[in-house]
């Protein structure tokens, strides 16, 4: 059964990011769940529930949560079915996807073969193999024809797949080297001489996504663990520790330097934001046929520069007059302009922002609740890491707010990238609080 688990894991999270895989994938979500609540209820541990009042409470207010998306999508929505719609296919399987996660870490615990260390190793690589794919497809086309290919997707339809996968896998080295600096002991079961060079095609591939988004995020990143490797070190002299810390700074702000020096559209983002926040302008945020406005240097202002700010402000505007939601759905803002302007174009499009979306979809307060629970989940993370400086507390912390932080700017709480961050939360949630429960019960 150990063997079937872990391939079932595996295969999931490979074919998750991979299109027209959905059959497959539910195959196999279904199997896992029906392999896991046999073996999950047969043996019946779930001490760790019992043991961390905190867990239970993170639970309680996440399925609140669930449950007043819910509950406004059938009362409140401007078009209940819509939303009871978007309600199932991206907030239900997402949480289905949550419980997959933590019933994996709890057959992990019962199970005499599988490990955690196995499990993480398994997440880590099924992962890897889309961003092996990129570097490899980029290194030919670097070789042969000199060139550097740039947003460059792999199996995945956009580069901006793959980036998300990347973020996760630097949180999982980032994470596992600060571990093993401060602890000697190790979770990925690779040697320090792999996990460097891990660590090298994980950033080579930020290159071949040039995605801006995300190389922010990973300089953020190196902020965060920075100071969680510097927290209470006393294992190392001052300057050993000034310098490890500077390190991991800059080797994560390196994707970000090469992005400004290789996209011409930094150059111009100072010049565009006056325009792009007065939306009244121009329609041409609502619609690209539309004539775009021009700066006073004569440079006409469009592309993502401008329509994510101005998208932006038009969210602001929408939630200001709605502050209790229009009704939940991944497109919220685009519904929101439908029946502002009558169009059906716009009804397809998004924010580009998942706070955003959320907020105009669920209101404030709904918005407000989701960030409740996250504060809930970092601040048990950074409780944990105070108390032993464990990989899973880190991880949980990298995790979480960097894929919270991105949604304030990008809309990633939908499709696959929410299901996969939400199946990996899961499983990195669960060993966190496990590790709790056995330190308190030495």
């Amino acid at each position: 059964m150990d063997k079937l688990i872990l391939g079932l894991f595996s295969t999931l999270l490979f074919v998750l990011s991979i299109p027209g895989t959905i059959a497959l994938r539910n195959v196999l979500v279904i199997t896992l769940l029906i392999t896991l609540l046999f073996s999950v209820f047969k043996n019946k541990d779930f001490n760790v529930f019992r043991a961390n009042k905190e867990y239970r409470a993170i639970l309680y207010f996440l399925v609140i949560f669930i449950l007043f998306v819910g509950l406004h999508s059938y009362f409140i929505s401007q078009n209940i079915n819509w939303s009871l719609n978007e309600f199932r296919a991206h907030i239900v399987y997402p949480f289905i996807y949550f419980l997959i996660g933590i019933l994996i870490a709890i057959h992990t615990k019962i199970s005499k073969k599988l490990s955690k260390e196995v499990v993480i190793t398994a997440v880590f690589f099924s992962i890897f193999a889309h961003i092996l794919y990129i570097d490899l497809v980029a290194l030919d086309k670097l070789i042969h024809d000199g060139e550097m290919i740039r947003r460059y997707g792999g199996l995945a339809t956009s580069p901006v797949v793959p980036n998300y996968l990347t973020n996760i896998l630097l949180a999982i080295l980032i994470g596992e080297f600060v571990y093993r600096k401060r602890t000697d002991n190790k979770i990925l079961i690779v040697s320090d001489g792999l996990l460097y060079f891990l660590f090298v095609l994980c950033i080579f591939s930020t290159f071949v996504e040039a995605l801006r988004l995300g190389d922010m995020a990973l300089v953020f990143l190196g902020i965060s663990a920075s100071i969680l490797y510097l927290y209470d070190n006393k294992n190392f002299s001052k300057t050993n520790r000034r310098f490890t810390a500077f390190f991991i700074i800059f080797t994560l702000t390196i994707p970000l330097i090469y992005n400004i020096s290789a996209d011409p559209r930094w150059a111009k983002l100072i010049e565009t934001v006056p325009l792009a926040i007065d939306s009244s302008n121009s329609q041409h945020w609502l619609d690209r046929s539309m004539p775009a406005p021009k700066t006073s240097s004569g440079y006409e202002v469009k592309g993502s520069n401008y329509e994510r700010i101005a998208w932006a402000m038009k969210s602001l505007e929408i939630i200001y007059k709605n502050p209790l939601g229009i009704g939940y759905g991944r497109n919220s803002f685009g519904a929101a302009l439908g029946n502002e302007y009558g169009s059906e174009y716009a009804r397809t499009r998004t924010s580009h922002s998942s706070i955003l979306d959320l907020t105009i979809g669920i209101g404030i307060f709904g918005t407000f609740l989701w960030l409740f629970v996250i504060s809930k989940i970092a601040s048990s993370g950074i409780k944990q890491y105070k108390r032993r400086y464990d990989f899973f507390s880190s991880f949980v912390l990298f995790l979480t707010l960097g894929f919270v932080g991105r949604s304030f700017v990008d809309a990633n709480m939908r499709d696959h990238m929410f299901l996969e961050f939400m199946i990996i939360f899961g499983l990195a949630l669960h060993f966190m609080f496990l590790e709790r429960t056995n330190i308190e019960t030495k």
